[in-house]
């Protein structure tokens, strides 16, 4: 590999010079930049590359596996904000149009440093988007980029909580295998998905059912408090009346700077039809909202905020169980899984469908086998 860093002086190679190592006012500049011997430049960045927005969004629209948590709405939010140590991982097809990206990966580094996590901005689903022209190569230009010295990077890396049989994870499963890579696959779970129609007697068991029919007397002594109504924002407009009505959600500092920081995802989502907000009133009032983005026909839940003196009416279920009602019939969807870590749901037992999740780690040069291990035992602790 060579090297070109922001640091080296005002004159990389001609044919750079177009390109983000070029420092320009008010430009991110990569921290790292890398041709690879197999082709393709990659790149680090700790800051936001606006200049790359449109790449981002038009590779997210032709990955391997759909993650609209690795669209540029959430991406460049996510590298402003300082406290998250969120860095941005790219490969740069040079063979293709200027500005193609064929991989991008959001990630960070451990506290200790012994390994780096692949994630997705504010808790979203983790895995990197890969183009589909040619990913097993893409992705193994990625693990080569990583283990590069020039990169100082650590030499392992976690992928979690993936869909088992998603894209990505049968890709750098098999891309690890003809490296001769060591990989381990840790803390596996089921989670349910919602495609097709429900299951009206459900799969119940006799503790959920008591939990259920518990459910439905606390909805029943909210009903008497006044008229509920239930409404779904996804166009701008709807959009912005619903985040104005969220920050009233927002009870304590955190919530509130976690909330300021999702609106300008939330306004760019829904100019293209990205996102819905399902949204319980009483009485004009708003008393529970679930967050949903949507990209290429699959929606994941990803938060839930419940009015704080209203969490014991259990809200959150009786907002699951119309949004899947409406999802069922949007023409958009063809699937609903719930975000790792925003649930579970009780709701979610009615959805007829059901997904493995596994957290892959690889090692990413040789003789790390003991490393690889002592990390993925605490992958399997976190599935448990």
């Amino acid at each position: 590999m060579s090297i070109i860093r922001k640091d080296l002086g005002p004159r990389p190679p001609a044919r750079l010079k177009s390109k983000l190592s070029v420092v320009r006012p008010g430009k991110a500049v990569a921290d790292l930049r890398l041709e690879l011997r197999s082709g393709g430049e990659f790149s680090i960045f700790s800051e936001a590359p606006d200049d790359l927005e449109p790449a981002i969004d038009r590779l997210a629209n032709q990955a391997i596996e759909a993650n609209p948590f690795q669209s540029a709405a959430f991406v460049m939010t996510a590298l402003g904000q300082s406290h998250a140590h969120q860095r941005l991982a790219l490969v740069e097809d040079t063979a293709g149009e200027a500005g193609a990206l064929a991989a991008l990966m959001g990630f960070s580094v451990t506290d200790r440093g012994s390994h780096m996590v692949a994630s997705a901005a504010q808790g979203g689903y983790h895995a990197p988007l890969i183009a589909r022209h040619r990913p097993m190569a893409t992705i193994d230009q990625l693990f080569e980029a990583l283990a590069g010295s020039l990169a100082n990077l650590p030499g392992i890396i976690a992928f979690p909580a993936l869909l088992a049989d998603g894209a990505f994870m049968r890709s750098a499963r098999a891309v690890a295998a003809a490296r001769g890579l060591a990989f381990r696959v840790a803390g596996a779970f089921r989670g349910r998905a919602l495609s097709g129609r429900m299951d009206p007697t459900g799969a119940l068991s006799r503790a959920e059912r008591e939990a259920w029919q518990d459910n439905l007397g606390k909805w029943e002594a909210l009903r008497r408090k006044g008229r509920i109504a239930y409404h779904v924002a996804r166009n701008p407009r709807e959009v912005s009346a619903a985040l104005q009505d969220l920050s009233l959600l927002c009870d304590t500092p955190e919530n509130a700077s976690r909330f300021s920081a999702f609106v300008p995802v939330a306004r760019l989502l829904s100019e293209n039809d990205r996102l819905r907000i399902h949204a319980l009133y009483l009485e004009d009032q708003l008393i529970a909202a679930a967050i949903q983005p949507v990209h290429m026909g699959a929606a994941w839940v990803w938060k839930m905020l419940v009015r704080p003196d209203m969490e014991a009416l259990a809200l959150g279920e009786q907002l699951m169980m119309r949004l899947t009602e409406f999802n069922l019939g949007d023409a958009n969807i063809a699937v609903t899984r719930v975000a790792p870590g925003a649930g579970p749901f009780l709701a979610e037992r009615f959805w007829p469908g059901e997904d493995g999740y596994a957290s892959l780690l690889v090692a990413l040069r040789p003789g790390m086998e003991r490393a690889l291990d002592s990390v993925a035992a605490t992958y399997e602790d976190a599935g448990a």
